[in-house]
């Protein structure tokens, strides 16, 4: 049996406000171009998701999902050092590597709740942010002893944090910077390798 036309149009307004908010950010984006690119009413929006508040919390609920979560225990048997090596290698696969459609449109919308937060900026703190952070936090507890104080940790996780989403935050002045920084989309695992090393070194300094 088909979807009813109501399930198509909210599944359509739901997919256009992506494009529309990853291109645009939630305040220049207007309910009238998601209405347009969906090719549905004006009022639609309100009628399926309340405003268009209530639609852009719909999409980072759909791209930031709470069953995305990092759990901690599946790698907890693994020796630290391969779990930090998972860790960067997953992350930096999904930013760099299978930036298209929806997820490219993820990061474009957390590229701009970075430079704007909205007040859903919440939704993707707690589905996106916190599971990682937390699972950084423990390998990083592992390495440094539990002894470690917090400021130390959080200190060594700002840092990977900040090698992970540099290329990501400051792409359009590498790509005019001489020489060039090789493409990570293209050298992908030179760059996990480099970014576990170097992490792996600051920490046993660190540790000193």
């Amino acid at each position: 049996m088909n979807d009813s036309p109501d399930v198509n149009t909210k599944t359509a307004l739901l997919l256009a406000a992506m494009e529309v908010f990853a291109d645009k950010g939630f305040d220049s984006a207007t309910v009238r171009d998601i209405c347009g690119l969906a090719k549905a009413n004006v009022a639609a929006v309100n009628y399926h998701y309340g405003s268009k508040d209530g639609l852009y919390a719909s999409v980072l609920e759909e791209i930031f999902p709470k069953g995305e979560e990092w759990s901690s225990e599946d790698n907890r048997g693994l020796p630290v050092e391969e779990r930090l090596r998972k860790f960067v290698k997953g992350l930096a696969e999904e930013i760099y590597l299978q930036s298209t459609g929806q997820i490219a449109q993820k990061w474009a919308i957390f590229l701009r709740e970075m430079a704007k937060p909205s007040k859903n900026l919440d939704i993707i703190v707690q589905h996106q942010v916190q599971p990682r952070a937390n699972e950084l936090r423990d390998i990083l507890s592992e390495l440094l002893g539990p002894d470690t104080p917090d400021r130390t940790l959080a200190y060594c996780s700002s840092n990977i944090w900040a090698m992970m989403l540099d290329h990501l935050l400051t792409r359009p002045i590498l790509d005019r910077l001489t020489p060039h920084r090789p493409s990570l989309e293209v050298n992908v695992d030179d760059f996990v390798d480099h970014m576990v090393s170097f992490s792996l070194g600051g920490i046993m300094a660190v540790k000193k």
